[in-house]
């Protein structure tokens, strides 16, 4: 951290976290932390469009800014530059204390334009992530790593509370959290094909074959192979969710399963997905946003993991609580985002997710099984 003394009396904070779903889940801690250090403060949050509408129940940010961009590297489209401006001069115009970007800084070019947009919102002062020597534009930071031992496996959670302790802030909670209201589990109910499917007594898994990185896609026979085995091992009621763009890959994995299964790719926006969640006994997931809002609402996930680090990206939660398997590969972690034969996925085999799925609900299953 750089030795400047710059905490005085914050009234005015800007949250950065420009990043995917479950980015901004795994800040919730820190900005409940923020938020207990000083309650009487203005607290802003500044997010990509996926997530404009996911913390609109929180309690520990006063408003939620989007910054028009698009993709997993945050680009900047023809259409997107006049919404941009204008998301860039309300930012100004609040003359923030200070911003605190809780991302990491992956690349020179994402580090660049992150100095320039704390240099074009203006703050009195900038703290963050030096993610291997990429953050000393920074008035106040903590050193990270992408890819070096042992910060490269330190939990994300855990690296955002880093940050925000440089202001003196400690996390009164203990954990992830979301906010589903009974507004948001009626909601649910009225969603065509969640009421008339509704089991009695059934284990309730869902599983989510997507993610934004193909690259860490289990494979979707696996999945129709594990759907059927939780069928028929565990008489479970299985549910497949996703978002609009991923609805090919979830009819795939529909069409491939044997056994009946109920297809809702496409007709959850997040708050529902919150809410079906929270009334499920289990998710099956790649590494992807809605396993984090999973392990945020309380229900197990069981996390497939390849390229990354379940060390640091797995879901967070007491010990025990969430499990991951983790796909073997001489060549992982790593951040091909078009490797094709996806080698560490592959590894990972129907029966041995069934058996984590098994053990971790034990206590809920009959003693035959």
């Amino acid at each position: 951290m750089a030795g400047v003394d710059l905490f005085g009396n914050l009234e005015r904070i800007l949250v950065v976290k420009a990043a995917g779903i479950g980015d901004l889940i795994l800040a919730v801690p820190a900005l409940r932390a923020l938020r207990h250090r000083y309650p009487d403060a203005l607290i802003d949050l500044l997010v990509t469009p996926k997530c404009a509408d996911l913390f609109r129940n929180c309690p520990y940010v006063d408003d939620v800014h989007v910054l028009q961009t698009q993709g997993m590297t945050n680009r900047i489209t023809g259409g997107g530059l006049l919404p941009l401006m204008k998301t860039l001069g309300r930012l100004r115009k609040q003359r923030y204390d200070m911003v605190i970007n809780l991302y990491h800084l992956f690349s020179d070019r994402g580090a660049r334009r992150m100095k320039q947009l704390c240099r074009v919102i203006g703050s009195r002062c900038v703290i963050g992530r030096n993610t291997d020597g990429r953050g000393s534009f920074y008035d106040a930071w903590i050193v990270d790593s992408w890819d070096a031992p042992p910060l490269a496996d330190r939990h994300e959670v855990d690296i955002n509370l880093d940050v925000v302790r440089m202001l003196g802030a400690v996390d009164p909670g203990q954990g992830l959290e979301f906010w589903v209201t009974e507004a948001d589990r009626l909601a649910l109910k009225a969603i065509p094909g969640i009421r008339e499917n509704a089991g009695e007594g059934a284990l309730q898994i869902v599983l989510n074959p997507a993610s934004d990185a193909g690259y860490k896609r289990w494979p979707v026979a696996y999945f129709a192979e594990l759907g059927d085995l939780l069928v028929d091992r565990l008489s479970a009621r299985v549910l497949i969710v996703g978002a609009e763009g991923e609805c090919a890959l979830a009819a795939r994995l529909a069409a491939a399963m044997k056994r009946p299964v109920i297809d809702l790719c496409g007709k959850l926006n997040l708050i529902d997905l919150a809410a079906l969640l929270q009334g499920s006994d289990l998710m099956v997931t790649n590494d992807t946003g809605p396993m984090h809002l999973s392990a945020a609402v309380g229900t197990p996930v069981i996390a497939l993991f390849g390229p990354t680090r379940p060390s640091r990206y797995g879901p967070y939660g007491p010990e025990g609580f969430h499990l991951s398997v983790q796909g073997r590969a001489s060549c992982s972690p790593c951040t091909r985002f078009d490797c094709v034969p996806r080698t560490c996925m592959n590894d990972i085999s129907p029966r041995q997710v069934l058996e984590k799925v098994a053990f971790r609900l034990t206590p809920m299953l009959e003693p035959s099984l």
